[in-house]
């Protein structure tokens, strides 16, 4: 190539490619920082809608510090009111059963995966999986016990799904092994 075509080829790439010392972060700006008013509250408020009998259970015998012959099928079924108030230190309490409430810390392994412990002494551990989650309202967690034993529960925004979407989550559940006669829908 002769130094004329040498010569314009350059200029073209110049000009066809920008320039070739570096990014212009001036050019790319968009706008200084402003309020933006329109972000998303933060959860703080949990509830479950429905969870397997044995997780039931175990949350009732935790909570209320009572031993499993002293509560009765009926309080834990009808009286339970269960859910859990997120505190912005990283834990949460877990509240329902008459007033009751204690207090539990959640590690995440990775993003579908935690530890759930309680914040002080002994109780209702587990390490739990999101498998499902309608990325709105409900989060489908089964459950793997300290004691080795499965379980599962849902963690809704709301304290009622439609019935629709309970249709989800059991066969969600029964696919994964569950069965269906320790469904309890709260």
């Amino acid at each position: 190539m002769g130094l004329p075509k040498l010569i314009l080829a350059s200029i073209a790439t110049q000009f066809l490619c920008g320039n070739t010392n570096g990014i212009d972060m001036e050019i790319a700006r968009e706008q200084p920082c402003f309020w933006i008013g329109n972000i998303i509250d933060p959860i703080d408020t949990l509830h479950y809608p429905a969870m397997s009998k044995m997780e039931l259970y175990r949350a009732a015998v935790d909570i209320t510090g009572e031993d499993p012959e002293n509560i009765s099928e009926d309080s834990v079924h009808n009286n339970s009111c269960f859910y859990w108030k997120i505190h912005r230190n990283g834990t949460m309490r877990g509240r329902g059963f008459g007033g009751e409430s204690r207090e539990f810390k959640a590690t995440f392994d990775r993003p579908n995966k935690f530890d759930f412990r309680p914040a002080e002494g002994e109780g209702y551990s587990e390490t739990a999986y999101v498998t499902i989650t309608d990325n709105s309202t409900f989060v489908f967690i089964p459950i793997c016990t300290d004691e080795g034993e499965m379980d599962w529960a849902v963690t809704s925004t709301v304290a009622r799904l439609p019935e629709r979407t309970m249709n989800q989550i059991y066969e969600h559940a029964k696919s994964l092994g569950f069965k269906k006669q320790y469904f309890v829908k709260l």
